[in-house]
C-alpha cells in the first residue's frame, strides 16, 4: 500500500488542475497515491485527468455526483488505502518537498495526529505575494481555530487515518467552512493538530471561489461554535468576542486583499474592532495596519490592497 493518499476534488477545474497535479506528480517522496474526485466537471477536467491518470499509475479517478467539495472529499478517503490521509485542493499548489518533510514531521511527532505548514498566498503564479500565514510552536486548540485558522485550507492538511475515524467526515450540509468546523471538531475531541514552521503550500486567492464569499464564510464560522458547544469545548464569553473579533479582522483583510468594495473591508473592521478591542488588536501591527488599510481603502483602494498584500 502507498504510504500517503492525496484526496483531490475538483469540479471544472481545468485552467488550475494540470499545475497542481504537476506539483504532486513533482514530489521528491514518491509513495503516495491520488485520488480525483471529478465533481460532475462540465468543461475538459474529465478529459484531462484521464490523460494524466494514463500517463502516472498512482492517480486514480473516481467520479462525484456533484454534491459539493465535502461530499467529493469523503468519497475520496473512503476509497483511500494508506495509514496518512493528505488533501489537495485543485486550485492550489505543493512545494516539491512538502510530502517528504510532512511524512518527517509525522514520525518525529507520534502523537500528533493532524499536521499542516506554512502557507503563501498566490494569484497568478506562486511567489507573486509576500504574505505568508504563521505557525504557532504548539498545538491549535478551538480558540486558536476560532480565530484566524492558521491551516487555512484543506490543502494544509494531513490527517492520520485513525484519527480521521474518530473525527468523522466532513459536514455535506456546508459549503463554508466546513474545514473549520472539522478541525475544531478534531481539536474538540482531544486530537492533537501541530504545524511545521516551513512554507509547503501555495494557496490561491480566487475572486470567483468559494472563500471570496465573506457572508457565507462567517456563517460558517458560526458553525464551528455550535460545534465546540455541542462538543462541550465552547470557549467562555470572553475569548469567544476576541476569536470572533480575531476572525472578522482576517475577513476584512481577505476582502481587500480580493479586491472586493471598500466599504466590504471597512464595514468588517470596524465590526471587529467594536466586538472585542482586545481580540482585534491582539496582534497590534496585524490590526492596526487591518483597520487603517480598510478605512482607507474607501479613499485609494488600489493602494491599500497593494500595501497589505505585501504583509
Amino acid at each position: 500500500m502507498p504510504r500517503i493518499s492525496v484526496i483531490i476534488p475538483c469540479r471544472n477545474s481545468a485552467e488550475t488542475l494540470a499545475s497542481t497535479l504537476g506539483s504532486l506528480i513533482a514530489q521528491s517522496f514518491r509513495d503516495w497515491e491520488a485520488i480525483v474526485v471529478d465533481d460532475g466537471s462540465s468543461d475538459e477536467t474529465p478529459e484531462l485527468l484521464a490523460a494524466i491518470a494514463r500517463t502516472d499509475a498512482r492517480v486514480r479517478v473516481v467520479s462525484g455526483a456533484s454534491k459539493g467539495a465535502s461530499a467529493a472529499r469523503n468519497r475520496g478517503v473512503r476509497c483511500a488505502r494508506s495509514e496518512l490521509i493528505a488533501f489537495l485542493d485543485s486550485d492550489d499548489v505543493w512545494a516539491t518537498s512538502r510530502l517528504s518533510s510532512m511524512v518527517w514531521f509525522l514520525n518525529e511527532n507520534p502523537e500528533i495526529d493532524i499536521a499542516f505548514s506554512r502557507f503563501a498566498f498566490f494569484n497568478q503564479k506562486p511567489g507573486d505575494s509576500l504574505t505568508a500565514s504563521t505557525v504557532p510552536e504548539t498545538p491549535l486548540g478551538v480558540v486558536d481555530l476560532l480565530k484566524e485558522n492558521l491551516v487555512g485550507t484543506m490543502s494544509n492538511v494531513i490527517v492520520r487515518k485513525a484519527a480521521w475515524n474518530s473525527i468523522g467526515p466532513f459536514r455535506e450540509d456546508m459549503t463554508h467552512g466546513e474545514d473549520r468546523e472539522w478541525l475544531v471538531r478534531a481539536a474538540a475531541l482531544g486530537h492533537p493538530i501541530l504545524g511545521l514552521r516551513l512554507t509547503l503550500l501555495h494557496y490561491r486567492t480566487s475572486l470567483g471561489g468559494l472563500s471570496s464569499d465573506l457572508t457565507k464564510m462567517l456563517g460558517g464560522w458560526r458553525e464551528s461554535v455550535a460545534t465546540a458547544q455541542k462538543l462541550g469545548a465552547l470557549p467562555l464569553p470572553g475569548p469567544l468576542k476576541e476569536a470572533e473579533a480575531s476572525y472578522l479582522r482576517y475577513l476584512a483583510r481577505r476582502s481587500l486583499r480580493l479586491g472586493l468594495p471598500p466599504t466590504v473591508s471597512a464595514k468588517l473592521a470596524l465590526r471587529g474592532v467594536m466586538t472585542s478591542p482586545r481580540g482585534f488588536f491582539d496582534d497590534r501591527k496585524r490590526g492596526a495596519l487591518t483597520i487603517g488599510a480598510a478605512l482607507a481603502s474607501t479613499i485609494a483602494p488600489n493602494k491599500m490592497r497593494s500595501a497589505l498584500s505585501n504583509r
